[in-house]
């Protein structure tokens, strides 16, 4: 009996070493990328080849590609982070909402934030690139929605429920960046950033921070479930 425990606990703690390690190089990575990319913006033979490789992606497209590119970029919006967390607490997956709902939401805030601290001009404003979608607001640096697609996807890949799943979110996690990119709102390196803070908030987005944003969104729904019955028939009653 004794042995049998021992080698549980050994097994136990080498999944925490190793969960912990990946953690920790993910949120490495992340660090990189964005303090990297913000540093590129400060030397223009970069922005030069910022630029070109933004062209060069976007002069890559086709008519047809143009349009499933314009209509799939919102898969890092806070819109489409809403609507998984819906799907994931209908589905009985309450924990997976409110990891994806509190990581999708932090990453998106933390992206506006740092967007009033870096003017950065759109490339179809500085550059003439073109451009797929309607203009958005706001500095170029870093993307909102690199930042709110690899937060959100790498979080659902921790959830995913086999290897397969686990690829082609990450797999989506990195479209969404290049997608804005093509789309003619993000220079490169805007993605590049954006994808790292969504990297670092999703390796840190564990322990006691998951457990309090849990307990927030709990709370929050179970607010909402109060509210929402006599609100809709007062509503309904107001128009008779």
């Amino acid at each position: 009996m004794a042995r049998r425990e021992r080698a549980r606990w050994e097994l136990a703690r080498g999944a925490w070493r190793d969960g912990t390690r990946h953690w920790f190089i993910r949120a490495g990575l992340g660090v990189g990328l964005l303090v990297g990319s913000r540093l590129a913006l400060e030397q223009p033979a970069l922005q030069r080849a910022d630029v070109r490789a933004g062209d060069a992606l976007r002069r890559a497209g086709t008519p047809g590609l143009d349009r499933t590119v314009a209509i799939t970029t919102d898969l890092g919006s806070v819109y489409a982070t809403a609507g998984i967390a819906a799907v994931l607490a209908a589905t009985g997956r309450s924990q997976a909402a409110a990891d994806v709902l509190g990581v999708g939401s932090a990453a998106w805030h933390l992206a506006q934030y740092n967007k009033t601290r870096v003017r950065r001009q759109r490339p179809y404003d500085a550059e003439g690139a073109r451009r797929l979608i309607a203009a958005p607001t706001g500095s170029s640096f870093p993307s909102g929605h690199a930042a709110v697609g690899l937060a959100v996807m790498s979080m659902l890949g921790e959830h995913a429920r086999g290897p397969r799943s686990r690829w082609l979110l990450y797999t989506l996690g990195v479209y969404v960046p290049l997608s804005r990119v093509y789309v003619g709102v993000h220079y490169p390196t805007d993605v590049v950033g954006g994808a790292g803070l969504g990297l670092v908030l999703s390796a840190v987005w564990r322990g006691p921070l998951s457990k309090a944003n849990r307990c927030l969104v709990a709370s929050g729904t179970t607010m909402l479930r109060r509210i929402l019955p006599p609100l809709l028939r007062l509503l309904a009653s107001s128009r008779l």
